[in-house]
């Protein structure tokens, strides 16, 4: 793989990463900013921003995933076993974030009963995209099975 594209590449999962490690703090100082201008909603700050937090970390686990994945194709292993846990972990991470961030739309929208149209196309988009990504990782995943099942089979004919 190129030099340039994988430094590039690093150097973008890092600032994903430090973005979301800074979004993990800024999100209960946000939120308690937020319940002081709107006192109805000072319940909410400590479960909402627990749930923004746990979706951060989904994030941030994903994007280790993504560089281990990167350095097993660096080092020439992407087509080993241990891949698909990387694969897997996305997977995995994908689908808990799309679960919480769910899981607050409709609390919000239901329980709380607050927002109009647009919370409801918010739900949608959200569920919409993040079971589009968890499935997709599962198509790469069986993709990179299947290679994997390939290359174990042409090393033995070789």
């Amino acid at each position: 793989m190129n030099t340039t594209v994988t430094m590039l590449l690093r150097l973008t999962l890092i600032t994903m990463f430090l973005g979301a490690l800074l979004a993990q703090l800024l999100v209960p100082v946000v939120a308690t900013e937020q319940a002081t201008l709107y006192p109805e909603v000072e319940h909410l700050v400590l479960p909402y921003s627990v749930a923004a937090i746990l979706g951060f970390v989904c994030v941030q686990a994903a994007l280790v995933a993504v560089w281990r994945l990167l350095s097993m194709v660096g080092d020439d292993r992407i087509f080993a076993d241990g891949s698909l846990r990387w694969v897997d972990t996305i997977t995995v991470c994908s689908a808990a974030a799309t679960g919480l961030s769910a899981v607050v739309w409709v609390h919000l929208i239901l329980v709380e009963e607050t927002g109009g149209p647009g919370m409801f196309l918010a739900l949608g988009a959200c569920v919409v995209g993040g079971a589009a990504l968890a499935l997709l990782m599962v198509v790469m995943r069986g993709l990179l099975d299947a290679a994997i099942a390939d290359r174990r089979e042409l090393a033995e004919v070789i």
